[in-house]
C-alpha cells in the first residue's frame, strides 16, 4: 500500500490522470480529454497501480472496467481534491478573494423560463472579486439529488417528490405544464372543444420515468410508448407528430407560436410543478459557494412570480 508520508505532487498528478480515465470511461476517450497519448496514460496508470500496490482497472479485449478497489480509490481521490480545493478557497478568502470552483447540477430546458433569472445571479456573482470557475451540469432530477447528497455537486436545481433529511431545499419557482401534440398528429387539427379524454388515452404518450403517475391529471394510468429523462427529448418526439407529452409552457411556446405544437385540453390537464435549489446540509460550503447560493436566492426574491419568500412544502412536486 501507499505510504501516506511519502505522498507528493507526482502522486496527485497520477490520481488526476486516473480520475479522468474513470470519468471518461476508458483510456481512448481520456487521451482526448487530456491531450496526451494513450501510451503515456498507460504508463501513468501503471505507475499509480505500482504505488498503491493494487489493480485499479481492467483494460483489454473485454473493454474497460474499474475494479472495486479502483472505485474506492476514485471516491477517496474525489474527497481529497475537494479538500484541497476547499483549503485553497478558504486561504484565498482570508485575503478577500474568492477562488475555487462551483459544481451546479440543473435540469434541462429552463433557459426559456422568464421567471428563472439564473443568468442574472451569475452576472451578480461575477461582479465579486475573485477567480471562480462555475461548472453547469445538465442532468435528470434524481441524478442531481444523488450527486448533491454525495458531495459531487455543490448545488442542484430541479424538482423533487420527497425531501431527504440530509439536503436543504429552497423553492424557487413554479412551472405550468401542458400536454401537447405536434403537427401531423391525429388530434392536431381537431377543434379544441371536440378533443375528448377518451381520444387522448388512445394516443402514444412519451413520459419521464421518474414522474409518479398521480402527478399526471387523469392520464397517469396510461402506459407510455416512449421514456426519456429530458425535456428536449420529449419535444423531439412530440414534434414528430407521433406522440403526445407534457412540456413546460414557456419551453413549448416557441413551437406553439410557429404552428408546430398545440396543447390538448389545457384547462383540464395542465398542472404546476416546482423547481427547487438544493444543497447538502452537512457540508461546510466554500465562501464562493455560499456567495453564489445567496446571490441566486436574492435574485429570485427580486423576481416576480417566484417562491423564495414562501416556506417550502413538505411534499413538493418533482419537475416533470
Amino acid at each position: 500500500m501507499l505510504r501516506t508520508q511519502n505522498f507528493g505532487q507526482s502522486d496527485l498528478r497520477l490520481l488526476r490522470v486516473f480520475m479522468t480515465v474513470v470519468e471518461s470511461g476508458g483510456f481512448t476517450p481520456a487521451q482526448i480529454m487530456m491531450n496526451i497519448g494513450q501510451s503515456t496514460i498507460s504508463a501513468h496508470m501503471a505507475a499509480l497501480e505500482e504505488r498503491l500496490n493494487m489493480r485499479l482497472c481492467e483494460r483489454g479485449r473485454g473493454g474497460f472496467r474499474v475494479t472495486p478497489e479502483g472505485r474506492e480509490v476514485y471516491e477517496a481521490a474525489q474527497r481529497l481534491f475537494r479538500s484541497i480545493d476547499s483549503f485553497s478557497s478558504e486561504v484565498n478568502a482570508l485575503c478577500g478573494r474568492l477562488s475555487g470552483e462551483i459544481q451546479i447540477g440543473m435540469v434541462d430546458s429552463i433557459v426559456t423560463n422568464p421567471c428563472f433569472p439564473l443568468s442574472a445571479a451569475v452576472a451578480r456573482f461575477e461582479e465579486r472579486q475573485g477567480d471562480v470557475k462555475i461548472y453547469l451540469h445538465i442532468a435528470a432530477p434524481a441524478k442531481i439529488e444523488r450527486n448533491v447528497f454525495e458531495g459531487r455537486f455543490d448545488l442542484g436545481i430541479g424538482g423533487y417528490t420527497q425531501q431527504l433529511s440530509g439536503i436543504d431545499y429552497v423553492r424557487l419557482v413554479n412551472e405550468r405544464q401542458s400536454l401537447y401534440c405536434g403537427r401531423g398528429h391525429p388530434l392536431f387539427d381537431v377543434r379544441p372543444d371536440k378533443v375528448r379524454l377518451e381520444d387522448i388515452v388512445e394516443c402514444r404518450l412519451v413520459k419521464r420515468p421518474y414522474v409518479p403517475d398521480e402527478l399526471l391529471p387523469e392520464i397517469g394510468s396510461m402506459q407510455p410508448a416512449a421514456l426519456t429523462e429530458f425535456m428536449e427529448a420529449v419535444a423531439f418526439l412530440v414534434l414528430s407528430g407521433d406522440y403526445i407529452g407534457y412540456l413546460p409552457e414557456h419551453f413549448a411556446r416557441q413551437w406553439v407560436e410557429s404552428g408546430r405544437l398545440r396543447p390538448l385540453m389545457s384547462e383540464r390537464l395542465r398542472f404546476n410543478s416546482t423547481l427547487e435549489l438544493i444543497s447538502r446540509k452537512s457540508d461546510r460550503q466554500s465562501l464562493a459557494v455560499r456567495h453564489f447560493r445567496n446571490d441566486l436566492i436574492q435574485v429570485f426574491s427580486e423576481t416576480p412570480d417566484t417562491l423564495v419568500a414562501q416556506p417550502a412544502s413538505p411534499t413538493s412536486r418533482r419537475r416533470n
